[in-house]
């Protein structure tokens, strides 16, 4: 009679420490989102990757981490290429299309940790969890009904800034299904710091190829930037630890409520009522998320 009460409370934690990492996260991406205006996604990728590499250094030499062993390099390194492939197309959605857009596509990322973890990991998520993923993605709808309408020359008319959305979102599921896999053997400063360095040697070439010399407000940016991106995927490499990704990546859908919050308190932003009906939507997604699912521990191994 307890373990579903207990279950559900070893959840908790993990989701609240998503929610802190998408939040920072979403932070993140609103001041990406600025520096879009001057430089390009490749440069802005290496530059998030540079000064990450450092607070990730930090941190790793601060908690005394064992050094990795050479074995663990090439599934990191796997794993960086798709987070490489999702920091370049996202960060080009952000500049080609409206931020809420942008972020409204890659809200479908939920959608492809649930199915990756059942493909890779073995998880069963349950009815819940797929009740709270279709209440998130009707709430996005909802929030996005007239900024996607293509008939009013909505923002679909969009194609490439569409297309990188997309692509982000399925590399981006991708990426946190092996996090799920690595996050039981490493310690949440390596995968960190490996997540950044791998990322920052794979995009070098393209961000000296978009260079251009950067001032140094936008260099103090890039150290905020860089600080935020570690600290939300130290977060969520300790909540992916300990709880299934099916669940956890339902919370993805809290970044509109960030948003909402952001807005609000920076920019004196008043939602909409369909914007305040969609966050609820999300809400209720969330809050269900939590609830028992049936899911088994997975020893697979993800990536070549």
């Amino acid at each position: 009679m307890l373990r579903p009460f207990m279950r559900g409370r070893r959840l908790v934690g993990p989701a609240l420490v998503t929610i802190t990492a998408i939040g920072l996260l979403s932070i993140m991406d609103g001041m990406i989102k600025y520096v879009t205006a001057e430089h390009a996604a490749g440069q802005i990728a290496v530059l998030r990757y540079i000064f990450g590499s450092l607070a990730a250094a930090a941190v790793f030499l601060a908690t005394r981490t064992p050094l990795p062993a050479p074995a663990t390099w090439r599934p990191h390194l796997w794993r960086s290429v798709l987070v490489s492939i999702t920091a370049v197309t996202f960060f080009y959605s952000l500049s080609a299309l409206q931020l809420a857009v942008a972020l409204a596509l890659s809200f479908t990322s939920p959608l492809f940790i649930a199915v990756f973890a059942a493909l890779f990991l073995g998880e069963r998520p349950g009815r819940p969890v797929f009740i709270a993923l279709g209440l998130g993605f009707a709430g996005v709808l909802v929030v996005l009904w007239n900024e996607l309408d293509v008939g009013a020359g909505g923002d679909f008319a969009s194609g490439p800034g569409i297309m990188a959305a997309l692509v982000a979102a399925v590399t981006y599921a991708l990426a946190m299904v092996t996090l799920k896999s690595r996050a039981a053997r490493d310690p949440a400063p390596t995968i960190v710091l490996l997540q950044n360095v791998f990322s920052l040697v794979l995009l070098a070439p393209l961000g000296a190829l978009q260079w251009t010399p950067p001032t140094g407000a936008a260099l103090a940016l890039f150290f905020v930037i860089g600080l935020l991106g570690t600290a939300g995927h130290l977060c969520l490499a300790w909540a992916y630890a300990r709880a299934d990704a099916s669940r956890l990546g339902v919370f993805e859908y809290t970044a509109f409520i960030w948003a909402l919050a952001i807005g609000l308190a920076v920019f004196n932003e008043l939602p909409a009522p369909s914007t305040l009906a969609g966050a609820a939507l999300i809400a209720a997604g969330a809050l269900i998320a939590s609830r028992r699912s049936q899911v088994r521990e997975a020893e697979v191994e993800i990536g070549p």
